[in-house]
């Protein structure tokens, strides 16, 4: 993680330009279910499982505003920001207690809907357990009633998440944050 000093860190997010609009014009940008649902239409469910589990559990890591009703996903490591022609990259300073910091790959397990374990030996007892009950695709536990089981050994493997920023290597550091204020706001590209 790069840090200007020892109370604020750069990091780095892209966004659509109404996000950046919304920062110039308002002072600060922040996240709600309904623009989820917007973004992804169909698949949405998947992304507010994690996104839900985010928003429940880490204000333990770092105060919510009400008005924030999931998180804003920003990396450490510039080149893991992109969104694709028309997006904007953002620049930030933030201070660290406003960033919720992980290791973007256990994230990315998350947003598969996939098992946590505290490790490889642990992942693969889960995915032997899956098998063993006829289960083919991680996404089965969650869109049918029919795991409730495996669906809450998976949610309380996510807990792993806020510690996974403890031993990751730089470069893997993602940070959530509940809002883009414009004071944090360094610059600004399209992308």
């Amino acid at each position: 993680m790069t840090t200007s000093n020892e109370e604020t860190c750069t990091l780095y997010t892209a966004q659509a330009p109404v996000v950046l609009d919304a920062i110039e014009r308002e002072g600060l940008s922040f996240v709600k279910r309904e623009y989820i649902q917007n973004k992804y239409g169909d698949q949405s469910w998947v992304f507010q499982q994690a996104y839900s589990f985010f928003a429940q559990h880490a204000p333990a890591y770092g105060d919510k505003p009400a008005y924030a009703e999931s998180g804003i996903w920003c990396y450490c490591d510039r080149r893991w920001a992109s969104s694709g022609a028309g997006g904007c990259l953002l620049e930030l300073e933030v201070p660290a207690d406003q960033a919720v910091l992980f290791d973007l790959r256990v994230w990315n397990k998350m947003l598969n809907l996939q098992y946590v374990g505290a490790d490889e030996a642990d992942e693969e007892a889960f995915e032997q357990t899956l098998a063993s009950r006829g289960v083919r695709n991680h996404t089965e536990i969650f869109s049918t009633p029919f795991h409730p089981v495996l669906k809450q050994q998976v949610l309380a493997s996510w807990q792993r998440l806020f510690d996974s920023a403890q031993d990751c290597p730089p470069e893997y550091l993602e940070a959530g944050l509940w809002e883009i204020r414009k004071e944090w706001l360094v610059g600004a590209q399209t992308l």
